[in-house]
């Protein structure tokens, strides 16, 4: 008999869950990681692409699964946590969701304050917490998307900025109690990344946009899946990434 010209199949792992994942960053990740495993759940606020996402995982290999959630809700977070917990087995936990606010303490409602930290750190904090369980089952890593803007003094970041510390806190914590049960916990600290948030954040400051320039989502979500990918024994406890400065445009 001739050998077989098939290639090898990959042997997948259980499951991604990605919050984000309808565009940028989480999107990114979602497609990539759709290539190792055999299911991706794909949480975000926008339905449509949402889907689109979906079906984009699909054509890699994995199926899918899509929770339409606004994570400031505290009822809608609870109910996502309470589902997502009595999955069987989760490969990785990957928090890419994230809001922005860049208005000074003085004109900084309480409203806006309370969103951008239930957000960007009860969110993570709460379904990390839910998915403890089947990340072990899953001999699983838990990702936290989070930003350069930790460590800088900068006005106007109060809620932006005091949300990422204390998620790298978390992390940090986390990291700590969960070594022991056989999980990794990975920070990502990004610079300027091409997605909608930046670009929206350009329009704000009436600066030009030009992702070009800027870290693409697609190399992040590149690098975080090869980071995974070491052996268990390795872990990579935090990335820093920022655009080249080669790429930058002319002033």
């Amino acid at each position: 008999m001739s050998p077989s010209t098939e290639s090898p199949s990959i042997e997948r792992r259980a499951a991604a869950v990605i919050t984000g994942a309808s565009s940028g960053v989480g999107s990114a990740l979602a497609l990539r990681f759709a290539e190792t495993v055999e299911r991706v759940i794909l949480i975000g606020r926008d339905a449509a692409r949402l889907q689109a996402t979906a079906r984009a995982a699909e054509q890699r290999g994995a199926s899918s699964a899509c929770h339409v959630a606004q994570l400031e809700s505290a009822t809608e977070l609870e109910a996502l946590a309470a589902q997502l917990a009595r999955l069987p087995a989760v490969s990785v936990l990957i928090h890419a969701a994230g809001e922005f606010s860049s208005e000074p303490v003085a004109e900084l409602e309480p409203e806006v304050f309370d969103r951008v930290l239930r957000v960007n750190l009860r969110a993570p904090y709460l379904l990390s917490r839910a998915l403890l369980g089947p990340l072990q089952q899953g001999a699983g890593d838990i990702v936290f998307i989070n930003s350069s803007v930790v460590g800088q003094r900068r006005a106007g970041l109060a809620a932006y900025g005091g949300s990422k510390a204390g998620l790298m806190a978390l992390a940090d914590s986390l990291r700590q109690e969960c070594n022991p049960l056989g999980l990794r916990v990975l920070s990502v600290f990004l610079g300027a990344t091409a997605t909608p948030m930046q670009r929206d954040i350009h329009a704000q400051q009436a600066r030009p946009y030009w992702p070009q320039a800027l870290l693409q989502p697609e190399d992040v979500a590149q690098l975080v899946h090869a980071a995974l990918a070491l052996p268990r024994g390795a872990e990579v406890t935090d990335l820093h990434l920022r655009p080249a400065a080669a790429h930058r445009p002319p002033q």
